[in-house]
């Protein structure tokens, strides 16, 4: 490289004004998509919410009614101030914890190895979903609308 060069690269700044507004373009489009993903969510209250095994309904829980249904022979409902609701799979066992005061359900215990379904934050709201992946178990609000999205 020649003398002339090197000066010349020394000369020039990290950023030309191009460079700037190019990635002062991409941050706007990023912050607008996280706004418009979280402002878009349904924190309408939950009206209940049903819990799926293998893609089949097994159990509800109405919480304007303060009623539910066991759908599923592998639904165990022990009823008390807090609703537990154990559900067997051919993987596992999962239990579910319905709050009836609170309007809330989480996922209590996991019998499989990753757990993320019990670190998973209740469902408080329309917005919130549960999936067991190893167990195939989903608890979605009545509320929830499907995406058409595949989870395995």
């Amino acid at each position: 490289m020649s003398l002339k060069k090197v000066q010349q690269v020394k000369a020039d700044r990290g950023f030309k004004i191009f460079d700037l507004i190019v990635y002062g373009a991409i941050a706007l489009l990023v912050a607008a998509l996280f706004i418009a993903v979280f402002a878009s969510r349904d924190t309408s209250p939950v009206e209940g919410i049903r819990v799926y095994a293998g893609g089949t309904a097994v159990f509800e829980y109405d919480f304007e009614k303060g009623s539910y249904t066991v759908l599923g022979e592998s639904v165990t409902v022990t009823d008390g101030e807090v609703l537990t609701v154990k559900i067997d799979t051919a993987g596992g066992c999962n239990v579910l914890e319905i709050n009836k005061a609170e309007r809330t359900a989480k996922m209590a215990e996991a019998d499989c190895r990753g757990q993320d379904c019990v670190h998973t934050p209740a469902i408080k709201d329309n917005s919130g979903i549960i999936y067991c992946s190893p167990h195939g178990i989903k608890i979605v609000p009545f509320g929830h609308e499907e995406d058409d999205t595949v989870l395995m």
